[in-house]
């Protein structure tokens, strides 16, 4: 089995498991980590945790399987390997509860696309987020530039990218890559803890979140404005909404349940 996953306590906590590759990813490991994602919701949790196994976060692709690939039809094998990350990648963000990502170790590639696609991050002492695609003649994917340009500008990601320098623990908090730093074999429980910490916000409106801050960078204020507008005027017609104004009203902790 290549992710494992438990739940305990309504939240899940998913762990990529091929140590023996640095938990790097092939199609059965990103198909592994939909069934998992899909296991959670269908259990309701509240948040998730998202880890690798041992020391490492994930490696990026596994390279052994893209070499066997570029063997025969390489599209055929690269392409729906690509195409199947992309789609876990998009589906994630619509997932109705928060995703922590519990880093120690290398984040490289594609791992660290997985770890900047989670709605938040806590990084071990060892983490390192390494874009990896230039040192294999390859340009980035798994959502890489994507958020790296959102995140640090479009200058600073090229410039990563390029140089494919690592990015250690204090300079990715300083970069707002990640949003906290704790000692090595601390990361996991302290990932579980911010995700009970989130696991009580509201299903409906964090859905709406991730699709504003998205939409954001490639917006005007009068388009986005307009799509803040239309994105609460689906909320206020919810039980959810009801539920906050009454909390709020009554002095009491509102009780969400993504309806």
């Amino acid at each position: 089995m290549k992710v494992k996953t438990t739940i305990e306590d309504g939240i899940a906590t998913i762990v990529i498991d091929r140590p023996e590759v640095r938990n790097a990813i092939d199609l059965d490991t990103v198909a592994g980590l939909r069934g998992a994602f899909e296991e959670a919701a269908s259990a309701g949790v509240g948040a998730a945790v998202l880890a690798g196994g041992g020391n490492v976060f994930c490696a990026g692709a596994d390279l052994a399987f893209v070499r066997k690939a570029l063997e025969g039809d390489a599209t055929s094998v690269l392409g729906p390997l690509v195409d199947t990350l992309h789609g876990l990648l998009k589906w994630m963000r619509t997932l109705p509860f928060p995703i922590v990502a519990s880093i120690e170790g290398a984040a490289a590639g594609a791992g660290m696309g997985l770890a900047l696609a989670a709605d938040t991050r806590i990084a071990g002492t060892s983490a390192v987020f390494v874009t990896a695609y230039f040192g294999i003649g390859a340009s980035p994917d798994g959502g890489v530039s994507y958020h790296l340009t959102r995140s640090v500008g479009a200058a600073r990601a090229t410039e990563l990218v390029m140089s494919n320098r690592p990015l250690r623990a204090q300079e990715l908090l300083s970069l707002g890559l990640v949003e906290r730093v704790v000692d090595d074999g601390q990361a996991l429980a302290a990932a579980r803890g911010r995700a009970r910490e989130l696991a009580s916000i509201p299903p409906l409106a964090l859905v709406r979140l991730r699709a504003l801050v998205d939409a954001a960078p490639t917006h005007g204020i009068d388009d986005h404005l307009d799509a803040e507008r239309e994105a609460i005027a689906t909320l206020w017609q919810t039980e959810d909404f009801r539920e906050g104004i009454s909390a709020f009203l009554e002095r009491r902790s509102p009780q969400f349940t993504g309806r």
